[in-house]
């Protein structure tokens, strides 16, 4: 039996689930849009903001009422607690809410410093927070802390490995991480050009077609 979801896609009753989170919301407002057209066309479930940029727009955002909208930390190698709260704060502030998940630029909430203090406050706060290994995923849910049992990152060369993996999916929700945009010429990094290639390929018809077995769910729905 087939049944229609709400966000776009065919999926099986039993269907196994899958997030794609677009990162970096608020680095550039080229980049600000090839997200935003993604989450208009309901290609990306999940959008994390990087909440000290000056290009956060709380209402761009908190129109899309099936995509959660999470915390993309960006920490020092030894982030202190209350620097990692404060960024929650923040977001709260801005958005009016607290973010439906926790994760972090280049997996700084990951570091072997700074994972025990993102637990504490993803503890205080009842958050999700993104898992990349099975060791962070062990720990994250030994102290009760929801996380997807899987993470797909990618890069638009490997895309023939990126759809490899997707068709493989065996965990009951994996998460697929994505970096879109449109090339900023004025935004001096080492990412950028590769961000409109990955939004095609997200567009794309193949992409589409791989992903319609799985039912496409966010951060909220964990």
């Amino acid at each position: 039996m087939k049944i229609f979801s709400a966000r776009g896609y065919f999926a099986g009753v039993n269907a196994l689930k899958i997030i794609i989170n677009a990162d970096d919301y608020g680095l550039s407002k080229e980049f600000n849009r090839g997200i935003l057209e993604l989450a208009g066309k309901r290609i990306v479930s999940s959008i994390t903001v990087m909440i000290n940029r000056k290009y956060v727009k709380p209402l761009d955002l908190l129109t899309f009422k099936n995509i959660s909208v999470g915390l993309h930390l960006e920490l020092k190698e030894k982030a202190s607690l209350e620097e990692i709260e404060n960024r929650v704060k923040k977001f709260k502030n801005k958005f009016k809410k607290i973010p439906s998940h926790l994760d972090g630029h280049k997996h700084c909430h990951l570091t072997k410093n700074n994972l025990p203090k993102v637990i504490r406050i993803a503890q205080r706060y009842n958050l999700p927070v993104r898992s990349k290994l099975t060791q962070d995923r062990k720990m994250l849910r030994e102290y009760k802390i929801k996380t997807p049992d899987r993470f797909i990152s990618w890069h638009p060369k490997r895309k023939e490995k990126f759809f490899s993996r997707i068709k493989n999916i065996k965990s009951p929700t994996c998460e697929i991480v994505c970096h879109p945009g449109y090339f900023d010429k004025s935004y001096k990094c080492s990412y950028n050009k590769q961000r409109e290639q990955e939004l095609r390929i997200l567009k794309s018809g193949e992409f589409k077609t791989i992903i319609k077995k799985y039912k496409l769910v966010n951060y909220s729905d964990l």
